[in-house]
């Protein structure tokens, strides 16, 4: 991801503008992201506010908390060489706009003229803008002897790009530092900078914006980003409740492959429709995580549109799926693919928003149950699976949420963890979790699956009580832990027939 950072508001209005970033944090500084495009990736623009210290806490706070990759500095700055007295005198007056190889701590080294040096490599894509180097200070130079001593070592004074280049070199973060003459630092360019500075900042918006096509991740296939957005490897996963579903519909028989193919079809499309559906509504807040801003709409790898394009077929696929399977199936389509629709909008306004994955998950079984018997009325054990599937992928999200709660706090979406804790939230899935062994448990008694039943019902067992083994990465105990306790669960009642 891409930070722009800006120490005022009024120099980050041509950003904001043309970039159409929304603001989405206010504090702990002010943070608005914008989307990607075709000429640029997506990104974030932060007001630091003036002076070192703020812009350092800024650039922490970016690196910490946004997942940066690059950051790129731009404001104004005032010239400490008047025409006649630098060796390109044209170069160093207002509007100019300079690249920084070079930046000085400025108190440090007129406090004992210590070279607090730092060199800035700068990518090609920036190399035809003139080269400076620039001085930092935590007071504003116009005039006296501070500009004179500066100007032996400096070409342009400002407050900020030391302190921000310094913290991403700590971090190992690529850093750019872009620079418009405002005034040449005399004691008239107070008045000079409030005249130039929005015409100065117009332009530095142009030519950052112009190489931000340069920061664009490198590009998969159409058809892999594709896949990508909608986690087809984690689709084949659910497919075992889907045919449970309909096996214990069928009587734990064999219901043919006509009507397996079309409940596979109806289920991968169902999930291409939600996964899309919840990329789209997220991809602002998706911008705002650090986990999540490699995604595929964040990143510009896909554009809004072929987002929609991916919902709008998975959407017909699954409709088409339920009309072949018959009319009490097409009739019951729409209020789980209303869920699935709307699913993701849940955590901007209750953390019970984990329930509402489980849901469009529980449909599933239930769908395949409909399609073989063509009835609504259920037997206890596809209830019983039903809410198997809606505990268990319920409680795997709400683990799955404990690495987002500072990202979540910031940006103020709702969560298990967020609202209660993670010690509680902890708590609070392993008893969902025992709820969802106890469903298949019961289900093993009911269909007398047998010892290949038993077994199945205690892999499924260890597989949800490794979901709470820490020593595990939180992804890897989602994924492939959660989506093996699932199978398993569903091999409960596929290993029963009569």
């Amino acid at each position: 991801m891409i930070a722009i950072i800006l120490a005022t508001e009024r120099e980050a209005q041509p950003f904001l503008q043309r970039l159409n970033a929304s603001r989405k944090l206010e504090r702990p500084f002010p943070t608005y992201a914008f989307p990607a495009g075709k000429a640029h990736p997506g990104g974030v623009i932060i007001i630091s506010g003036m002076g070192p210290e703020s812009a350092g806490r800024a650039t922490r706070y970016a690196i910490r908390n946004r997942g940066l990759r690059t950051v790129i500095n731009a404001g104004i700055c005032g010239s400490l060489h008047e025409s006649g007295t630098s060796p390109q005198p044209s170069s160093l007056y207002p509007g100019t706009l300079f690249a920084v190889h070079t930046v000085i701590d400025g108190d440090a080294w007129m406090a004992d003229h210590h070279e607090a040096f730092r060199e800035i490599p700068l990518p090609a894509c920036w190399q035809n803008l003139p080269p400076a180097r620039l001085a930092t200070v935590s007071k504003p130079v116009f005039g006296g002897q501070e500009r004179i001593r500066l100007a032996a070592v400096a070409d342009l004074v400002e407050m900020e790009g030391c302190a921000i280049a310094r913290v991403c070199g700590e971090y190992g973060v690529s850093c750019v530092l872009v620079k418009g003459v405002s005034d040449f630092a005399t004691p008239s360019g107070r008045t000079d900078l409030q005249h130039n500075l929005d015409s100065v900042s117009a332009a530095l918006a142009d030519a950052v914006i112009e190489r931000l096509n340069h920061y664009l991740p490198a590009r998969q296939n159409l058809a892999s980003r594709m896949c990508n957005l909608v986690k087809v490897e984690h689709t084949l996963f659910s497919l075992p409740l889907l045919f449970a579903g309909a096996w214990i519909g069928s009587g734990y028989r064999w219901p043919g492959g006509r009507v397996l193919l079309l409940i596979a079809m109806a289920g991968l499309g169902a999930r291409a429709l939600g996964m899309a559906m919840n990329r789209i509504l997220d991809r602002h807040l998706d911008q705002l995580n650090p986990r999540t801003l490699g995604r595929d709409l964040p990143a510009g790898r896909l554009t809004l549109a072929q987002g929609w394009c991916v919902a709008v077929a998975g959407l017909v696929v699954y409709l088409a799926a339920c009309m072949a399977l018959g009319p009490v199936c097409l009739k019951l389509s729409p209020l789980p693919a209303a869920v699935l629709i709307g699913y993701s909008l849940l955590k901007r306004f209750t953390p019970l928003c984990h329930f509402g994955i489980g849901l469009t998950l529980a449909f599933g079984p239930l769908g395949a149950y409909v399609a073989v018997t063509g009835k609504t009325e259920m037997t206890p054990v596809i209830m019983l699976l039903s809410l198997f599937t809606f505990c268990w992928i319920s409680a795997s999200d709400i683990l799955y949420a404990l690495q987002d709660i500072e990202s979540d706090r910031e940006t103020g979406v709702h969560s298990i963890p967020v609202s209660t804790g993670p010690v509680r939230a902890r708590w609070i899935a392993g008893g969902i979790h025992l709820i969802a062994w106890m469903a298949t448990y019961w289900i093993w008694r009911m269909t007398g699956s047998g010892l290949a039943g038993a077994v199945a019902l205690c892999s499924a067992g260890l597989a949800l009580a490794l979901m709470y083994y820490e020593r595990l990465p939180l992804s890897f105990r989602f994924f492939p832990v959660s989506a093996i306790a699932g199978v398993a669960g569903a091999l409960v009642p596929l290993l029963a027939s009569r």
